[in-house]
């Protein structure tokens, strides 16, 4: 039987220091066959000629640019226009995934298609190895790592992203550079929101779980996820965007009465990464008040990831 095609798709933008590495763990993958769809985003560093060395040195790859700078869902979207694949999976381009990575991942969805799916669409997310600029590391699980029995799906996974709604095996983040489907659920729910420059993978799981999607996960770490500081990462623009996405999802939380809690709940946090631990502070007894259920379930699933945001601060802020 003959094994089928993967696409690796590649997004890059200013990323000399480091997209060979990136395309290299891409090359070094032991599925076969591949092919590496790279799309860059108006880069003004030698990432595109780059690009076009390795891509001349194996036909396996190809590789476009966006005429404007357009932001990461666009080049994805460019991605998947161009992509052959049954498969497609994603890869940023500061980061390395490991060789058996889109093999475990095809296996995963396949044999979780056959037991349990039942039709339904189903994605894979990996757990990932983050290093930080300041040597800090840490791994960060994904949704879905349990095997063997039915995964996160449907409305509940909506839920619990957009309202932190406890969800049994729902917890860990599910970011696009870990992630791998079929092509054909991508082109089925139109691909990545071209409005949002950041949380576009946020919004694409949304409405994957509103179509009914299975959210499968690997508890390995199969991406070594290097968090660089480049110029449209920020803290301002990764609230602007969060906005824009509740904004867009405000039915789905008001239909269950927390859409004023949610936003309040976006504005405290970002009060914290930011550093402003006063205001923080006053907006977590002032929900408190007003919304104490919410308020503490909120938080008592928010105390597991403390490290992570506070590592996650300090990334952003140390660059401003």
């Amino acid at each position: 039987m003959t094994a089928s095609l993967v696409t690796i798709g590649l997004t890059t933008f200013n990323a000399g220091q480091s997209v060979e590495r990136a395309v290299l763990s891409a090359l070094a993958q032991t599925w076969r066959p591949i092919e590496i769809v790279a799309v860059d985003d108006c880069s003004t560093d030698d990432t595109r000629t780059i690009l076009d060395v390795l891509a001349a040195q194996h036909p396996e790859m190809r590789v476009f640019s966006n005429p404007v700078n357009s932001g990461v869902a666009v080049s994805r979207n460019r991605i998947l226009t161009e992509a052959h694949g049954e498969f497609i999976t994603f890869f940023d381009d500061d980061d390395e995934s490991l060789p058996e990575r889109i093999t475990a991942q095809v296996k995963r969805i396949q044999d979780y298609e056959r037991i349990f799916a039942g039709g339904a669409y189903v994605i894979c997310h990996t757990a990932r190895h983050i290093i930080y600029p300041s040597g800090a590391e840490t791994i960060e699980p994904t949704m879905g790592q349990s095997e063997g029995c039915p995964a996160p799906s449907g409305e509940a996974v909506a839920q619990r992203i957009l309202m932190g709604t406890p969800l049994e095996d729902g917890y860990g983040a599910c970011p696009t550079c870990s992630q791998t489907a079929r092509l054909s659920i991508y082109h089925a729910l139109g691909g990545f929101d071209p409005a949002l420059r950041r949380s576009e993978d946020t919004d694409f799981n949304i409405r994957l779980a509103k179509a009914g999607g299975h959210f499968v996960g690997i508890g390995q770490p199969l991406v070594i996820q290097r968090m660089t500081r480049t110029p449209e990462k920020s803290l301002a623009e990764e609230y602007g965007n969060m906005l824009r996405l509740i904004e867009k999802r405000r039915a789905v939380m008001e239909l269950a009465g927390q859409f004023a809690f949610c936003r309040r709940w976006i504005e405290a946090k970002q009060a914290f990464l930011e550093g402003r631990h006063a205001v923080f502070g006053l907006s977590m007894a002032a929900l408190a008040l007003t919304h104490p259920v919410l308020t503490a379930r909120r938080f008592t699933l928010a105390l597991h990831n403390t490290g992570l945001n506070r590592r996650f601060s300090r990334f952003y802020r140390e660059r401003s």
